[in-house]
């Protein structure tokens, strides 16, 4: 069942690959680097990657430095990996805090920045909603027209625009 999950010995930079939840789950505690609310956060979204959206090579590292523990995983196997942010619905972040996750590093060997983060917003009712963060603005992706251009509704819509 767990088998996405490599070994229990801490890996590069603070990651650990544990076996069990409940072994996952102190691991957390026993990186000492945020509160008991902020490792049951990180737990839940942990368990909800690997769980219910099926994630691979999730890791949990730690920052002493800014209070938190967070995650690193594939969405899907050969997906670029991501950085998630596990935090409560009840805390707030300013830009400069936002910045400072931005510039977190996974692994001592991934020398590029990241150059979007995932912030895992927890409920009080364990509900997680994900959103994706970026250093500056996304140009978004051109509209499909191709769908379109066999739909005749929209080439006599486009007949009546050009009259």
């Amino acid at each position: 069942m767990y088998s996405r999950r490599e070994s229990r010995e801490p890996g590069v930079g603070g990651a650990m690959d544990c076996g069990t939840p409940t072994g996952d789950f102190k691991e957390m505690m026993a990186m000492d680097v945020a509160d008991s609310a902020q490792v049951y956060t990180a737990f839940l979204v942990y368990m909800d990657l690997l769980e219910v959206r099926n994630w691979h090579d999730v890791k949990i590292h730690g920052s002493s430095e800014l209070h938190l523990i967070y995650l690193h995983g594939l969405e899907k196997e050969g997906c670029i990996p991501q950085l998630i942010i596990p935090t409560p619905v009840s805390m707030s972040y300013s830009h400069e805090r936002i910045q400072q996750f931005m510039k977190l590093d996974c692994t001592s060997d991934e020398a590029q920045s990241i150059s979007s983060i995932l912030l895992a917003i927890v409920e009080s009712d364990s509900t997680v909603v994900y959103y994706k963060l970026t250093d500056g603005f996304v140009i978004p992706d051109p509209p499909d027209f191709v769908e379109d251009m066999d739909n005749k509704q929209w080439r006599k819509k486009r007949l009546r625009h050009l009259r």
